[in-house]
């Protein structure tokens, strides 16, 4: 249950939002992610992101991790599932010393290995391990011999060569390079890459294409996760009973959770129906005195008036009567009949030429042929 302080009184919207949550149901699973934030003019830090399912990669912009990649994660117990339910917002916590985290974390992993043993003890170790590769707090990380350093990739210094001088390639050599890389290794960011030079190259860029390694390593990692995801959703789909066994051939260590998450379809938001804007006289009227009805502190005579007003209006409006408009110009009174369609700006456009002085019915009548000949009136 929600953490509520001792002896605190909520109002009574607050008591109704918390029940009308509470009444919601509970997530059946959750993921928490580790992001390591390295040293700029703030202390280097570990970000910890609640329900990592969820968080889209311009939610950690602010961050300044919408390229990063996790190094850690984990299952979310039940009791952060119940905590977090209440969340209204995205939630995060961020750790500027390792011995706060992994004494927050030993709570948690107790309480996963009450949910399923030895996975709160997996997970600490691992935490565990991180601690030499990733200093924070002030300390300086300690180097152990072949255990935290990790040799650079044999694709990177590829990437930075092809980055540095793949402007200077044609659009013939690119393309046979990456022929021959899609016969041979088949690596993703190297492919990624060619991808991304040959459309350059292809559309008249060259030059001024901005990538680094980091967004080609991003955008390889986003590609593994499509694949991976949609070949157990393919697996899944054939056969849900023994899908886990099967999945976990091709990619060992694959857990429940995983297969939960990865099953997860997010919900479309609706589009809203698109709804024309009302401009034709009558329905404006019809507007402005729901208006006042709802917004001014009328008596009983005018409430009676508008009411009655409105009733004339509306069945006026529903059987689609023509718009009477009475002028009287030097004692000679004519009736101007418009259709019931017509907009309000045309209709205030032609009383507004009547009020000025010196206006005949003969202009107003010019004014009329025009307005009833004219398609933009309705």
């Amino acid at each position: 249950m929600v953490k509520i302080k001792e002896g605190y009184m909520m109002s009574a919207s607050e008591k109704a939002e918390y029940e009308r949550v509470n009444a919601l149901p509970r997530k059946l699973s959750g993921r928490v992610d580790f992001y390591y934030k390295p040293q700029t003019k703030y202390p280097p830090r570990i970000y910890m992101y609640m329900h990592a399912e969820i968080w889209c990669d311009r939610n950690r912009r602010p961050m300044g991790l919408f390229y990063a990649v996790p190094f850690l994660s984990r299952p979310m117990n039940r009791e952060e599932i119940e905590y977090h339910h209440f969340d209204n917002r995205l939630c995060y916590h961020q750790y500027e010393d390792w011995d706060k985290l992994i004494y927050a974390e030993e709570q948690e992993a107790d309480q996963l290995d009450q949910e399923i043993p030895g996975s709160g003890a997996a997970f600490l170790e691992k935490l565990k391990g991180f601690r030499e590769m990733y200093a924070i707090g002030g300390q300086p990380p300690k180097k152990v011999a072949g255990v935290n350093q990790q040799p650079e990739s044999e694709v990177t210094p590829l990437l930075q060569e092809l980055i540095a001088n793949g402007h200077q390639y044609t659009v013939q050599q690119i393309g046979d390079l990456l022929d021959q890389e899609q016969r041979g290794e088949k690596r993703l960011a190297v492919l990624i890459l060619l991808r991304e030079l040959y459309k350059s190259m292809a559309t008249g860029v060259g030059s001024d294409l901005n990538i680094t390694p980091e967004i080609i390593e991003r955008k390889a990692f986003l590609s593994q996760e499509r694949t991976r995801r949609n070949f157990v959703r393919r697996v899944y789909q054939k056969n849900p009973l023994f899908a886990l066994e099967e999945i976990r051939i091709r990619f060992p260590g694959y857990t429940e959770v995983m297969l939960m998450t990865d099953l997860a379809v997010k919900k479309q938001k609706k589009r809203k129906k698109k709804h024309k804007p009302v401009l034709d006289l009558r329905r404006c009227q019809l507007e402005k005195l729901a208006h006042r009805l709802q917004s001014e502190n009328l008596i009983e005579k005018d409430y009676q008036s508008t009411c009655c007003r409105m009733v004339m209006l509306q069945n006026a409006h529903d059987h689609r009567l023509p718009i009477p408009l009475m002028v009287t110009l030097n004692k000679e009174t004519l009736v101007y009949s418009f259709h019931w369609r017509t907009r309000e700006k045309v209709v205030k456009s032609f009383v507004e030429l009547a009020n000025i002085k010196g206006t005949t019915h003969q202009e107003l009548g010019q004014r009329y042929k025009d307005i009833k000949g004219s398609s933009y009136s309705y």
